[in-house]
């Protein structure tokens, strides 16, 4: 059936699609948001942006069946957000199958595949995309070689010719991206031919030589500029923003003086601005008592003093007529402009004349660094292109591109002269060189692998191998990218029906079920089969061939749902008045399930590994258990009875049996009880060896696993004691305090909450109790989110998703805490790390 990434494929065909839709729905959201006034690149990268990596990640990760099923076909539809996606899920996998499709979309007839491809293109990472685009150029039409130039440019990929050529004899389209491209690429191009362009007949034309000029440092570019703003015709609007940006302050004239015309008002109030002068404070107060040009003057008022228009200084909102397509219709705020004055007359005095504001602070490198950082997305394309010109072409900042990518960017803006990010643009000096660079930076990926500095500690257990079955996915690989984009797929679980308070209906109980894989079967079979599956996906991630040196160390549910629940009904029988001696109590059920795993679960599983394993041990203590069964098999490796051992976790919380006992302990989540779990249910297992065996070998290390801990609580989940982190607490600073840091490098906490107060009040009073704020400012991650709570195998599911989240470069931390929580009483911890850097 080939891998078990093609299965897990095949099988969750309807979760890709949803990722596939979500994704387009996503790309809209940041497509918008990255001229929005009200958010910050914080916002985006942490909002639409991330979320959508993580969508198409998970269609990467979907390999062939998916491409094959549902990328290609979209790459070929007519929704321009889905072809967009398609098409870098399509180059983010491995081999040359999704870049020849792209490349194709790009040079096809349809117009939308086309832009959607040149936009994927752009942003993918791929190192390939360069070279194949180059030899594209020469043979390409005019409309394809525009979009090759904007691409190369885009990437910052050299086009290995000269751009002369294009520029005198190519299409007004290909003569501006060819002029684009020479900001990039400076050493391709005669300056003569740029200075030519300035004079084109094509407007177009003109303003992108004139953008290209002031970024090239060319002498004719400022004259160029103060002659399209006098002249007031076509491309003014740009290069009255131009002007702004970096004119002298007395030809900030041809600005206010536009002010009279009705045509340009609205431009030239967006245009000051950005200049920032403290000296059009009192004209743009004026122009708010303009009911029509209020909003634009007060938001180029507060782009220079640093003022939010909110509370006293707003007027109430009014509704934007649906027919108005001014500048004007998309600025909701409307200043009070009394009040605005008002403020205006207190912090004038901190505000020097003849200097420039940016904010309210006073121009310089390092605040219009802060503000491309941190500032409103709508003003940073225009601050991107000052940036370029005063940093003579240096810096060049597209804020279409991945945010994380930009940020990276932005941190290399130091070391710049301090006067050269205020004086005028003409008097800016030229360029040092416009010779070709000695190398030509890769295109960074969004996301690169975490990875440790140091090795892993002394006696160390590495994560060689991971295998895992969830409701998400057949294998580790799919269950932890879905689950990494918030998609969760609870349903009805028709052998356990609750009772609506409100309506006195019963429906069915809500949980988080393994798809075809477990209908049908209950109880000790349902275990079965997903062991099997987990361990199958093991032995597919590891190419697992066990023997005689290898061992299994498996942990199962201690039972305590069902053995609480018997020992209730129990209690509730009649007593016997017959006189005779009470019959001997059968085993509880919890108990006879024991038993049987060892007899039959055992034995099936050992079928799933060639050569199956010569030591074996089982244990049955919830998802603390995951601790015991490590310390077994690290023990076990110490002692030189095997050489590797399979950790894995097994548990269903949907199986009827189960879910009856749940019901009728009043721990599910139900209409009435919101606080409740939602069970789910799910296997996984991981290769363990130890770091030093591994790195002999030269093992692929998925994770390291050093410290670890377990204590108990007197007292279980159904006792009325408060639940104060006593046993929780002890654990995780057993574990932090065996650190070399102390854990304060811990970044990343992977949490065994699971929707029950008790947990939460548990965990609450942990956080109280740790010393010196340990875990402060730490990210979190609960499983039971995407996956329900799966009970026992909860440990080893954060183990997956912590080494799938250092595999794929979205783990926040190479230093992972995961702590868990038993029914009964117990509590652990254990320590997990990123792999060694590469």
């Amino acid at each position: 059936m080939g891998s078990a990434q093609q299965r897990d494929a095949t099988l969750q065909m309807d979760v890709f699609r949803d990722l596939l839709n979500d994704a387009a729905f996503l790309w809209t959201q940041r497509e918008q948001r990255l001229t929005a006034p009200d958010e910050t690149p914080g916002d985006v990268a942490e909002g639409p942006e991330e979320r959508l990596l993580a969508h198409l990640d998970a269609l990467v990760l979907g390999g062939a069946p998916v491409a094959e099923e549902l990328l290609l076909p979209a790459l070929a539809g007519d929704e321009a957000e889905t072809v967009i996606c398609a098409a870098l899920a399509l180059l983010g996998q491995e081999g040359d199958a999704g870049l020849e499709a792209v490349l194709g979309a790009l040079a096809g007839e349809s117009e939308v595949a086309g832009r959607g491809a040149a936009r994927a293109l752009s942003l993918s990472h791929r190192a390939d995309i360069g070279p194949r685009l180059v030899g594209l150029l020469g043979q390409a039409g005019p409309a394809l070689q525009e979009v090759i130039l904007d691409v190369l440019s885009f990437r910052r990929q050299d086009p290995g010719l000269s751009l002369d050529a294009f520029l005198s004899r190519g299409t007004p389209g290909v003569q501006r991206a060819s002029l684009r491209a020479a900001r990039s690429f400076p050493w391709r191009v005669d300056v003569r031919g740029v200075e030519r362009a300035l004079a084109s007949q094509e407007p177009a034309v003109r303003l992108a030589a004139l953008e290209t000029g002031l970024v090239l440092g060319l002498r004719a570019a400022w004259p160029a500029c103060l002659e399209t703003v006098k002249a007031r015709d076509s491309g003014w609007e740009r290069a009255a923003m131009l002007l702004a940006l970096g004119g002298e302050p007395h030809e900030l004239s041809l600005l206010l003086n536009a002010l009279r015309e009705p045509s340009l008002k609205a431009e030239a109030l967006q245009a000051l601005g950005y200049s920032g002068r403290v000296e059009v404070i009192d004209t743009l107060l004026e122009m708010m008592t303009d009911e029509e040009l209020a909003p634009l003057a007060g938001e180029a008022f507060c782009a220079i003093t640093g003022l939010v228009l909110e509370g006293r200084f707003v007027l109430p909102p009014e509704e934007p007529s649906s027919e108005d397509d001014s500048p004007v219709a998309d600025v909701q705020v409307r200043p009070k402009a009394e009040e605005v004055a008002r403020w205006w007359e207190d912090a004038r005095h901190r505000f020097e004349p003849q200097r420039r504001y940016l904010l309210g602070r006073p121009y310089g490198w390092e605040v219009l660094r802060q503000v491309l950082a941190e500032g409103p997305m709508s003003r940073r394309p225009v601050l991107a292109l000052e940036l370029a010109i005063r940093s003579r072409g240096s810096h060049q900042l597209d804020t279409q591109d991945w945010v994380s990518r930009q940020m990276g960017e932005l941190l290399a803006v130091q070391g710049l002269p301090t006067s050269q990010a205020t004086m005028p643009f003409r008097l800016l000096p030229a360029p040092v060189s416009l010779k070709a660079p000695p190398t030509v930076p890769p295109v960074e990926p969004a996301f690169r692998p975490v990875y440790r500095k140091r090795p892993p500690p002394a006696g160390a257990l590495a994560i060689t191998g991971l295998g895992m079955v969830s409701s998400l996915g057949y294998g580790v690989v799919g269950s932890c990218a879905v689950a990494r984009t918030g998609m969760t797929r609870p349903g009805g679980l028709d052998d356990f029906r609750v009772m609506d308070p409100e309506t006195r209906e019963a429906f069915p109980a809500t949980g988080h079920v393994v798809p075809h894989l477990t209908r049908g079967f209950n109880g000790l079979g349902r275990m079965v089969r997903l062991g099997m599956a987990a361990l199958d996906d093991l032995r597919h991630h590891a190419g697992l061939e066990a023997g005689p040196r290898t061992g299994l160390f498996l942990n199962l549910s201690s039972g305590y749902f069902l053995a609480e629940a018997e020992r209730r009904a129990l209690a509730q029988d009649e007593p016997d008045e017959s006189g005779e001696p009470p019959p001997t109590p059968e085993p509880l059920r919890a108990d006879v399930l024991r038993e049987k795993y060892s007899q039959v679960l055992l034995p099936r599983l050992r079928g799933v590994v060639p050569g199956g394993w010569a030591h074996e041990e089982l244990f049955f203590e919830d998802s603390p258990g995951l601790v015991s069964a490590l310390r077994a098999a690290r023990r076990s490796l110490q002692e030189r009875r095997v050489e590797r051992c399979i950790v894995g976790c097994i548990d269903s919380r949907v199986d009827p049996e189960v879910l009856a006992a749940l019901g009728e302990l009043g721990v599910l989540k139900v209409p009435g009880l919101p606080v409740g779990l939602m069970p789910g249910e799910g296997a996984a297992f991981f290769l363990v060896e130890s770091s030093e065996v591994a790195r002999r070998r030269g093992a692929p290390v998925q994770a390291f696993v050093d410290e670890m801990a377990l204590t108990t609580e007197p007292f279980d989940l159904l006792s009325p004691q408060p639940k104060l982190g006593v046993a929780l607490t002890s654990a995780i600073e057993e574990v932090l305090g065996q650190l070399e840091d102390g854990g304060r490098e811990t970044g990343l906490v992977l949490g065994d909450l699971n929707g029950t107060e008790a947990r939460a009040h548990d965990w609450g009073c942990t956080l109280v109790r740790l010393r010196q704020g340990a875990l402060h400012g730490a990210a979190d991650w609960y499983p039971s989110l995407g996956f329900g709570d799966v009970g026992a195998a909860t440990g080893a599911f954060s183990v997956c998703m912590a080494a799938r989240g250092f595999a794929r470069g979205y783990a926040p931390s190479p230093n992972v805490l995961v702590w868990l929580w038993g029914e009964g009483g117990s509590r652990g911890a254990l320590y997990v790390r990123a792999p060694e850097g590469r």
